[in-house]
């Protein structure tokens, strides 16, 4: 059991193993030269907290307060700097003790993943605004050849593990490269597929109908754009059509026709849209505004908040047609679809019913 003594002239405080320890040896620790310790510290506070902070006067780099790199890069001796370069300096000597002091590392591995992000679209610029390295220093990494010898052959491990980590996909490279096309096509057409239209899209991106057209039809879109459209696409891509009023029923229907008739897929069609093989063209196939949504027709005749106006026109006469074989009264199948009896009555003639 540690026992605690406190000296009552200077404030002196230390644990000791036992109560006969603590007996023998603090009684001999020298207050005047505890007084001095700590006049010391507070000699060094008070030093530390009248300097004036640096600021970075570098252009790109910007160092923040509390690093090491604003107390050596910037010259900047606030108490902050001066406790990360102390703390940072500790750790160095506490590594080479243990013999793991590593300060760099090999610079091949980082050389051929900028390499890598450059052949995919990603340049210099964007790599140093997510990695952090001046654009100067990338460069003079990236066109280093192994058998030069002036060149950068070793880099910071804190350096590589940021390169590194930059992956090599869409949300890697700058808006404006050129990406390929296939995902953002299948997604938009897709969302045709089930009933949006092409020019609500657009609305829904902030483009014209022409630039829409232009990236469906193209081999390579901007990484924006495909950043965009699959964003959308997540968005709408279990989202009904609007089909609220009689304009929007028909769009919706002209786009699924269209899709129906050059063979695009709906969402559910696909596992990766991205990588998917493209499935071959049917070599017949019925528009879509034939088909019947069974699910749709069965709610309508169970009354289950499906309206007339909900249903596609091959809908509402498949509902009229199996209300009528119920014998179902006009008046009764009008106020079950949210329609007039007019409608009904026009529906039942066209079909023959009586």
């Amino acid at each position: 059991m540690r026992v605690s003594r406190t000296c009552l002239s200077c404030g002196y405080t230390a644990d000791y193993g036992s109560a006969p320890l603590a007996d023998a040896h603090h009684r001999r620790h020298s207050c005047a030269k505890h007084r001095g310790g700590l006049e010391r510290v507070a000699r060094r506070a008070e030093r530390l907290q009248s300097r004036v902070p640096r600021e970075c006067s570098h252009p790109q780099a910007r160092h923040r307060h509390g690093t090491r790199a604003a107390y050596v890069k910037d010259r900047c001796r606030c108490a902050d700097c001066t406790a990360a370069n102390t703390a940072a300096s500790r750790t160095a000597t506490r590594e080479r003790t243990y013999g793991r002091w590593q300060p760099y590392v090999d610079a091949g591995p980082v050389r051929d993943h900028i390499a890598a992000l450059r052949a995919a679209g990603t340049g210099v610029v964007r790599i140093a605004q997510l990695a952090g390295p001046s654009v100067r220093y990338l460069r003079e990494l990236a066109e280093h050849s192994h058998g030069d010898t002036l060149g950068t052959r070793r880099v910071r491990p804190s350096t590589a593990t940021r390169i590194l980590a930059i992956g090599i996909n869409d949300t890697s490279r700058t808006p404006h490269s050129r990406v390929d096309a296939t995902g953002t096509r299948r997604r938009l057409q897709a969302l045709i597929a089930i009933g949006w239209p092409a020019e609500l899209l657009a609305a829904h991106l902030g483009r014209r109908p022409n630039s829409l057209h232009r990236s469906m039809t193209g081999e390579s879109v901007t990484a924006s754009t495909a950043h965009d459209v699959a964003t959308l696409y997540q968005r709408l891509w279990d989202v009904p059509s609007p089909r609220l009023t009689g304009g929007q029923r028909a769009a919706a229907d002209a786009a699924r026709a269209h899709a129906a008739t050059q063979g695009w897929q709906p969402p559910l069609a696909w596992d990766d849209i991205d990588t998917d093989p493209t499935p071959p063209a049917p070599a017949t196939r019925l528009p879509q505004r034939d088909d019947i949504d069974e699910i749709a027709v069965e709610r309508a005749l169970a009354g289950d908040n499906i309206t007339y106006d909900d249903l596609t026109s091959v809908e509402q006469q498949e509902v009229i047609r199996r209300l009528s074989a119920r014998g179902t009264s006009n008046r009764d199948t009008a106020a079950q679809l949210g329609a007039t009896k007019r409608t009904i009555s026009r529906r039942r003639a066209s079909l023959g019913a009586v």
